[in-house]
């Protein structure tokens, strides 16, 4: 067994993540392309997207993105279709033609603010300046991603003073790597609130709260801006109050700062990325099939349904989660790719087993206090992300709540963790670590396997 779970970490999500980086062909992560072309603009230092009089929203980049794009589509829900190292070669060597550049279209991600596009953007423009072909640049953008999620988690995991294991143990999840070797934004969002939960938990137990207070700060900023469904993060500063905090001035402007923080990130892109947002019936007809938008969205109507019916809203949010709790425990066990690409329910099952076991051997110093202020962060993020989701996805009025993929709640999963550690399995807590950790690394096995079989032609 390894003798520490931020070395164990660091060495299997370097490895596994570089891997999948790499075996991973060009945009067969969740809307991939549409993150490829916005991480391209940011690279070029235009953060704001651009929106037509035709009713087109995007940006003016160059023609052989787009070629790149289509001459992979193909493998999309095509389980049958493969792709050749004879075929990524040539892309490798395919000239990138920076001139040539036309307008494309990815309104979904063009409201997307840009901070948690420069870890790709940093990449991209690397490889930018050296003239590199088109695919070289979504090799590096993900890379980027990758090394600063793998920073983020891997601080938190030094910061933590419990629960460490049981940490390392749901990022290194095979559908969390197969995420984080992708250029979603998610990425950098998941990173930031792993380490936002270990700074506040870290932070129970210590006499003086100031410390690094700036740096949550800024991250719950991030978070608000990118991520609104995590802003109740800010909750957590209540894990580490006592009865005769708030005669505390010193808690007092903490709890400003972290408050102004939030408030900050909501309203520093949020009213923009509303008036970008271009429904399906307004969308420019030639081009609006082409691209991730739903018939019947309005975000604002949407709204106003949901006050004028929460009872209804409420059963339809119940009954959506209950209906897709077996999908979606195994989307955030372990699952690639746009389409259903699960791994074999053999490993599903041993990848659920480890961290329950996990979180029954592991204890923790909490109180129910604080277990409960843990629950309601998560339950404040899931009914955000509720609303969010039925707004921006589904018609006015729709009568279900569809597409909760696993890979939404990887940020909330260490707040259940904490939550519910029970320590019923502790004096077995070396053979349970022994039993998680060859879990783990034979998962990412099998999801590289499972990778390799989905979309490589035999050698």
């Amino acid at each position: 067994m390894p003798n520490n779970p931020h070395s164990f970490f660091l060495l299997i999500a370097l490895f596994f993540g570089t891997l999948l980086v790499f075996f991973t062909p060009p945009f067969q992560s969740p809307d991939e392309h549409n993150h490829f072309f916005r991480a391209w603009q940011i690279s070029e230092g235009k953060f704001f997207p651009e929106k037509t009089k035709e009713n087109r929203l995007g940006g003016v980049l160059p023609e052989s993105l787009i070629r790149l794009q289509q001459r992979f589509g193909y493998l999309k829900n095509n389980y049958n279709a493969r792709v050749s190292w004879a075929q990524i070669r040539q892309e490798l060597g395919t000239p990138l033609e920076p001139d040539r550049r036309i307008f494309i279209d990815f309104p979904n991600t063009a409201i997307y603010a840009p901070p948690a596009y420069l870890p790709q953007a940093f990449g991209i423009a690397c490889m930018r300046a050296l003239n590199a072909p088109a695919l070289w640049t979504v090799y590096a953008g993900r890379l980027c991603n990758l090394l600063v999620w793998t920073w983020l988690v891997w601080s938190a995991l030094r910061l933590l003073p419990f629960l460490r294991w049981g940490m390392a143990a749901l990022a290194l999840l095979p559908s969390s790597m197969a995420i984080a070797a992708s250029l979603n934004p998610d990425v950098l969002v998941n990173g930031l609130c792993f380490w936002l939960v270990a700074f506040f938990v870290a932070d129970t137990a210590r006499e003086e709260r100031l410390t690094k207070t700036g740096r949550a700060a800024a991250a719950l900023a991030v978070i608000a801006m990118n991520k609104i469904v995590f802003a109740p993060f800010v909750l957590l500063e209540f894990l580490g109050w006592k009865r005769h905090s708030l005669s505390d001035y010193r808690t007092r402007l903490r709890g400003a700062l972290l408050l102004g923080a939030v408030a900050t990130g909501l309203a520093s892109w949020a009213p923009l990325a509303k008036n970008l947002f271009i429904p399906y019936e307004h969308y420019h007809p030639a081009y609006r099939d082409a691209v991730t938008l739903n018939e019947g969205v309005d975000p604002d109507a949407q709204m106003q349904w949901m006050k004028e019916h929460p009872a209804a809203f409420t059963d339809i949010v119940l009954y959506a989660y209950l209906r897709s709790a077996p999908s979606t425990t195994a989307h955030m066990l372990g699952k690639f790719g746009w389409e259903k690409n699960y791994l074999p329910t053999w490993m599903l099952g041993l990848l659920g087993l480890a961290p329950a076991l996990l979180l029954c051997a592991e204890t923790i110093p909490w109180n129910w206090r604080q277990r409960g202020i843990a629950l309601l962060t998560v339950a404040a993020c899931l009914l955000l992300f509720s609303v969010t989701m039925y707004a921006l996805w589904h018609p006015v009025g729709a009568p279900e709540l569809s597409n909760l993929q696993g890979r939404y709640f990887f940020p909330v999963l260490p707040l259940l963790f904490m939550a519910l550690a029970n320590g019923a399995l502790h004096r077995f807590k070396t053979h349970i670590l022994t039993f998680t950790t060859s879990a783990l690394i034979l998962g990412n096995i099998v999801m590289l396997s499972e990778v390799y079989l989905r979309y490589w032609q035999a050698l």
